[in-house]
């Protein structure tokens, strides 16, 4: 089986504290962005040590992790927003080349 014609994308995965997501969401708005996923009570191990899921009963103190994909040009602006914000805050980004078969739906940019 051969893949159909696909457009080449950037995504971008953010994962900090949960208190801070409206920010990464207002920077992503602003960047282009028209969408994104959110996963909730992310787990695992940092430079900090382990931190578990959700430990209290509230969205503000557990991490969660936002994923988005667009244009180079609409991701760019997300991380250089993000560098002086993770100089005082915990958390990661990255960005990797990926593809997606729905141009449109990322890409306000043109076909």
């Amino acid at each position: 089986m051969t893949l159909p014609p696909m457009y080449r994308m950037k995504k971008i995965e953010v994962i900090l504290e949960g208190g801070n997501l409206p920010f990464l969401q207002d920077l992503m708005i602003r960047s282009g962005i028209t969408g994104y996923t959110v996963v909730r009570d992310v787990a695992g191990m940092g430079h900090a040590g382990p931190h578990a899921g959700r430990m209290t009963f509230n969205d503000i103190q557990g991490y969660v992790m936002a994923i988005a994909v667009g244009p180079e040009v609409q991701i760019a602006p997300v991380v250089e927003g993000l560098k002086p914000f993770f100089r005082d805050h915990p958390g990661v980004v990255f960005v990797s080349d990926t593809a997606v078969l729905r141009r449109d739906y990322f890409d306000d940019v043109g076909a």
